[in-house]
């Protein structure tokens, strides 16, 4: 437990650096990304469609605020269609992170491990409750791709990665797109309580986990 522990928080502070330099740089400022998506809904829908999972995979790789995105996707293509984008995005995004973590993670792993016990021992710790910690891991920032990239280190199966994984982000993808849709530039409310209510559900959950695995 102690060594997917040390993993978990590399790759976590590895994630919130870039959080942290996109801030500092004031890239990606959310003005700007409503009005690049926009102004692609003017282009074509397929051209927004496609920038919304751009902004979602980009997220793997450079910290993108991913709640802010769904609700601008259901705001500009409403419930149905922005929250199956938002899901493609996550589910590709998640995907990438799993594959990475299971092609390259293993690697070096193995160079900070020498033993092949410590890789044993991390895989079965992930394990213990990886499908839960798949399925509530959109709760904070960061989780969802550290979560998938932990998953490809750990081997888990594909099949179960994409059950777990699944679980969690297609309703959060629908659930957060309803919240856009309803809301208007002159009422917010809508989003914001989505916004307020899904995370703090999701919140509860992975406090129940955390006390779960102490």
């Amino acid at each position: 437990m102690k060594d997917l522990l040390r993993i978990g928080l590399i790759l976590g502070l590895a994630f919130a650096s870039t959080f942290v330099i996109i801030r500092a740089l004031g890239l990606l400022p959310e003005d700007g990304v409503i009005a690049w998506l926009e102004s692609l809904r003017d282009i074509h829908p397929g051209w927004l469609m496609a920038g919304v999972i751009a902004l979602l995979l980009l997220d793997l790789f450079i910290a993108v605020p991913t709640m802010t995105t769904i609700l601008i996707a259901g705001w500009l293509l409403g419930p149905v269609l922005g929250g199956l984008t938002a899901a493609i995005g996550l589910m590709l995004m998640g995907s990438i992170g799993y594959t990475l973590g299971r092609n390259l993670g293993r690697p070096i792993l193995k160079r900070l491990f020498k033993d092949d016990t410590s890789l044993t021992e991390i895989e079965a710790a992930f394990a213990r409750n990886d499908l839960l910690t798949l399925a509530v891991c959109q709760a904070l920032p960061i989780l969802p791709e550290l979560s998938a990239t932990l998953a490809g280190i750990a081997r888990m199966p594909p099949l179960r990665f994409a059950l777990g994984y699944g679980l969690g982000v297609i309703p959060f993808a629908f659930i957060v797109a309803a919240g856009g849709a309803a809301s208007t530039p002159d009422d917010l409310r809508p989003a914001i309580l989505t916004a307020i209510a899904t995370t703090a559900t999701l919140l509860i959950l992975w406090r129940l986990l955390l006390r779960r695995r102490m």
